[in-house]
């Protein structure tokens, strides 16, 4: 059905698709993930089966299109889009992360962080938005995982079209101003460049997206 940077989604009976690791990466500790916040009311996709060796991970299918297109696809829902993605890191934020997950790669604190919560990972479903995609969930201070989340925002690029990419560009402004209106951005502009200085290292990120995380930062900083 797909295929993301380290596994491929298949097709797996009705309501359920297989997630297959491709690089040996288990995915035991991100399905306990997703399972500790749906039983807290956040949602996620439901787990099904995980293997032995934790290579697959049977889970709910979710029909619909990810934040990203929807937005794309609608621009003028782009600022109600970027309400409910602000609602959703607030509502990740109030659990209380177990002692079982990892320390963020910056920062301290006790919160559940997603650290890649952005509206590709994002699915607009049937009973309303599912976040995927649980692979780099920590435990840290939320301000992190905004300030990632402003960065992709504002640097990252889609995989789209160049026309759909030219809309995406024109609205940047519009999403990120309705994402971190309601946040608290002292703490999120005071660990900004920690958060770059990091991001900038995985080798996923392009040259123009790593230039204009540090344009970000500069201009943050020079506020």
């Amino acid at each position: 059905m797909a295929a993301g940077r380290d596994a491929d989604i298949f097709e797996y009976g009705p309501g359920l698709v297989l997630r297959r690791s491709r690089d040996g990466r288990s995915q035991l500790r991100e399905a306990r993930v997703m399972e500790y916040v749906r039983a807290r009311g956040f949602p996620a996709p439901a787990v099904e089966e995980v293997s032995d060796d934790g290579l697959s991970m049977v889970i709910e299918r979710i029909d619909g299109t990810d934040m990203g297109r929807a937005m794309t696809g609608r621009p003028w829902t782009i600022r109600r889009y970027g309400a409910v993605l602000a609602e959703l890191h607030t509502r990740l934020h109030e659990l209380v992360a177990p002692d079982w997950l990892p320390d963020a790669p910056v920062g301290h604190g006790d919160r559940l962080l997603h650290l890649d919560l952005h509206p590709l990972n994002v699915i607009m479903g049937p009973n309303g938005p599912v976040v995927i995609d649980w692979t780099n969930a920590c435990r840290g201070n939320p301000a992190v995982d905004v300030a990632l989340a402003w960065v992709l925002l504002e640097a990252g690029q889609m995989p789209t079209g160049r026309v759909i990419a030219a809309v995406i560009d024109l609205a940047r402004g519009a999403v990120v101003e309705s994402f971190l209106r309601d946040f608290d951005m002292g703490p999120v502009r005071q660990i900004l460049r920690e958060v770059v200085t990091w991001k900038v290292r995985d080798p996923h990120m392009s040259a123009s997206e790593q230039a204009r995380m540090w344009q970000l930062v500069e201009a943050s900083e020079s506020r």
